[in-house]
């Protein structure tokens, strides 16, 4: 009898620690995707900006180089 309470709370050592360990994890797994969550909202919003920006840079290219059009065209005729 001495024996089998023995063998009884020995699996329930191992039960309970297997129990806290899955517990753990599970915590564990809710906090990494938590912070992949927040580090790809992060990059998306930092695609963006970099969007906004890109455009912002082709309009100012496209205006450049309108003017430096608008520029030759003015020496040539000066030249003619």
């Amino acid at each position: 009898m001495d024996g089998l309470l023995t063998e009884a709370l020995s699996q329930g050592l191992w039960a309970s620690l297997f129990v806290s360990l899955y517990l753990y994890q599970l915590q564990e797994s809710r906090r990494l995707q938590a912070e992949a969550r927040g580090r790809e909202d992060r990059l998306t919003d930092f695609l963006k900006d970099i969007s906004k920006q890109f455009e912002i840079l082709a309009k100012q290219y496209e205006r450049l180089s309108d003017d430096v059009q608008i520029i030759k065209s003015e020496i040539r005729e000066r030249g003619n």
